[in-house]
């Protein structure tokens, strides 16, 4: 979703008094709305486990917030697009940084897991998440500069961090859902991209 260099005749450039951003966002545009879903993108839905609702998912905004209750424990899942990142001038494909939350309900202590959602293969397959660290708060928002949070986690044993993956997709974290997150987001943002299209084409047309 970058702007494409349009062929255009030096008599067009010339003539054009803008220097012709308003063609090639004329351009641009025309190629995301014929190639693309429609800009609106429809609300977060995890087919793999629908007891996960959206608290938070706001069109402007990058996040989504959702929620899952059980009899025992409580699991928020907040996530946003990682930023974009390059080899040799190409993009890679897109991944997603997951934050999960575990608490009981009524209780104070919080399980913390900073997650990566990625696609295994071509974007738009399968996707997977993996977890890069876990905490303990005994109170929500305990984080503090300075305070050792345990290790990395990939130095924990492996059956160990075999377990905590498996704490999680008891509670509905699984690829599944990952996938169903890494899609939302990225229609959403294409979503954000064609309406920031559409709004610089109106500017630029006021003043053409």
């Amino acid at each position: 979703m970058f702007l494409r260099r349009l062929r255009t005749s030096a008599a067009l450039r010339r003539g054009a008094s803008d220097g012709g951003v308003l063609a090639a966002l004329r351009a641009e545009l025309s190629h995301e709305l014929a190639s693309s879903a429609p800009s609106d993108p429809p609300p977060f839905h995890s087919q793999d486990d629908p007891d996960f609702v959206t608290v938070r998912d706001a069109p402007r905004a990058q996040d989504v917030l959702l929620r899952r209750r059980g009899d025992s424990d409580e699991v928020l899942v907040s996530a946003l697009l990682a930023p974009l990142q390059f080899a040799d001038q190409a993009p890679l494909p897109r991944a997603a940084l997951m934050k999960v939350f575990v608490s009981k309900p009524g209780a104070a202590p919080v399980l913390h897991f900073d997650c990566r959602t990625f696609w295994v293969g071509e974007d738009g397959g399968d996707a997977d998440y993996a977890i890069d660290a876990v905490r303990y708060h005994p109170i929500p928002g305990d984080a503090a500069e300075g305070k050792y949070e345990g290790p990395e986690f990939r130095d924990l044993d492996p059956g160990l961090k075999a377990a905590l993956r498996e704490f999680l997709a008891a509670r509905g974290v699984n690829s599944k859902l990952a996938g169903s997150i890494l899609h939302h987001l990225l229609q959403k943002e294409h979503s954000q991209y064609v309406n920031w299209l559409k709004t610089l084409e109106m500017a630029f047309a006021k003043n053409h």
